[in-house]
């Protein structure tokens, strides 16, 4: 193989586990955030009605920027605990907060996954 051909292939590599490593950390952050993650500790989004938990859309906004965002007018009151007590068998409070704080987990976590696969 040429050196020409071993850069090719490097580059083409490289680029692979870039994207693959972008798309493994966004759904890790948008798993943490609605459904609730071990690896962050986020309990994820409560149901009641299934609303709040459906209504978180990951963004793409560039080739490698996203974020997840929801419309939920009382999603702000859910994560902060506002006044409020949760009375739901799954998810609760603090999942976007746990998340971030996990952030390094998930960034680890993914980085293993693709340097194995």
């Amino acid at each position: 193989m040429s050196f020409t051909a071993q850069l090719k292939a490097f580059s083409d590599k490289f680029e692979r586990k870039g994207r693959d490593f972008f798309i493994g950390v966004t759904e890790e952050v948008q798993r943490s955030v609605v459904e609730g993650s071990e690896i962050t500790g986020a309990p994820g989004q409560p149901v009641q009605t299934g609303n709040l938990k459906n209504s978180w859309t990951p963004t793409l906004l560039d080739v490698f920027r996203w974020r997840t965002v929801t419309n939920v007018a009382y999603a702000p009151t859910i994560e902060d605990l506002v006044g409020i007590t949760i009375r739901s068998p799954v998810g609760g409070g603090h999942s976007v907060k746990t998340t971030r704080v996990g952030w390094q987990n998930i960034v680890d976590h993914v980085a293993r996954r693709v340097a194995d696969g």
